[in-house]
């Protein structure tokens, strides 16, 4: 699985933000550029003219579009190369390092860090023609955009793991899709501290399981890193064993997968988390092991908790 980088990337920033170039300062110095075209033409995919054109503006102006989500004059240049790195990887099952990120972006609401949803607008076009998508987003917080998005359609089935309570407050349980979309949503909301075990367990039941029974032609992955035990957004305590261990399970399970990054916001360890999902989806050695990490009891029983009642909700849809 190649990386793919561009320069242009790094023009998106701000003074003293999470969501900063700095977090693709190891990919600047160790990856060759990879040439992109501008992604414009793919936004109508999933937005209006008038949403396109606010972000636009705002970006002229360098406004900010909410407490969280910024903008500068290059902003949406680069939020329109992150889309078509989106499109490239999802052509060729590679891993799109590009930014800003999308999963929180809605179809009319920028938010989150987010401006457009690069995830989401590749998935679109590969439903476009005629493809089924499995979106998986293990970012730490909720893709609530992802989810609007395609929350009443049965093209793209979309699972997210994230702690929960958390930013945005969305992704509950009952949250399971509507009219013809209803079972094709699927959230994990993850108790505070919980640990590879749990977190490995529920994917290694149910990936195999959406295999069967949904049978998708592509994989997308939202690979969000802040449910890493290190990241200072969230506090999930997964480590890189658990990452590696989800790309070899994706690899098990499916031969066509892309990636879009999200979020991980710990510096010294985003690059590593990236690298180790990689490692672990080529099926090569990891290499930056851990100590995996074990859930308490009180986190165990609040989480099985929440997955019984998800299998009941679940139930009318999806074997689990």
């Amino acid at each position: 699985m190649q990386l793919i980088y561009n320069k242009i990337f790094l023009k998106h920033k701000t003074i003293s933000h999470p969501e900063c170039p700095e977090r693709l300062a190891y990919f600047d110095e160790n990856l060759k550029e990879t040439k992109l075209e501008n992604g414009e033409k793919y936004l109508n995919l999933i937005y209006n003219k008038n949403y396109i054109q606010s972000i636009k503006n705002t970006s002229k102006n360098e406004a900010n579009l909410d407490t969280d989500t910024y903008t500068n004059k290059f902003s949406y240049e680069a939020a329109c190369f992150a889309v078509a790195a989106a499109i490239k990887v999802s052509e060729k099952n590679n891993f799109s390092l590009g930014r800003p990120p999308g999963h929180h972006a809605t179809k009319n609401k920028a938010m989150g860090f987010c401006l457009f949803n690069n995830i989401a607008i590749a998935a679109q076009n590969l439903v476009n023609k005629g493809k089924k998508v499995f979106i998986i987003d293990f970012d730490g917080h909720h893709g609530n955009g992802t989810q609007d998005i395609f929350y009443g359609t049965d093209k793209v089935l979309y699972l997210s793991t994230h702690q929960f309570p958390a930013y945005p407050g969305t992704g509950w349980i009952k949250e399971i899709g509507t009219d013809k979309g209803k079972g094709f949503t699927i959230n994990i909301p993850m108790p505070t501290f919980t640990s590879d075990d749990l977190f490995l367990e529920i994917l290694n039941k149910i990936i195999p399981i959406i295999k069967n029974e949904f049978n998708p032609d592509i994989v997308g992955v939202s690979a969000g890193f802040d449910a890493h035990h290190s990241d200072p957004l969230l506090q999930l305590n997964l480590t890189t064993n658990a990452f590696y261990e989800v790309g070899k399970l994706l690899n098990k399970n499916f031969k066509n997968i892309f990636v879009s990054l999200e979020g991980g916001y710990n510096l010294n360890y985003i690059h590593k988390n990236i690298i180790d999902f990689v490692n672990g989806i080529d099926n090569k050695n990891q290499s930056y092991k851990e100590e995996s990490t074990k859930s308490d009891n009180d986190v165990a029983n609040d989480f099985k908790l929440r997955i019984s009642i998800l299998k009941e909700k679940l139930k009318p849809y999806l074997k689990l």
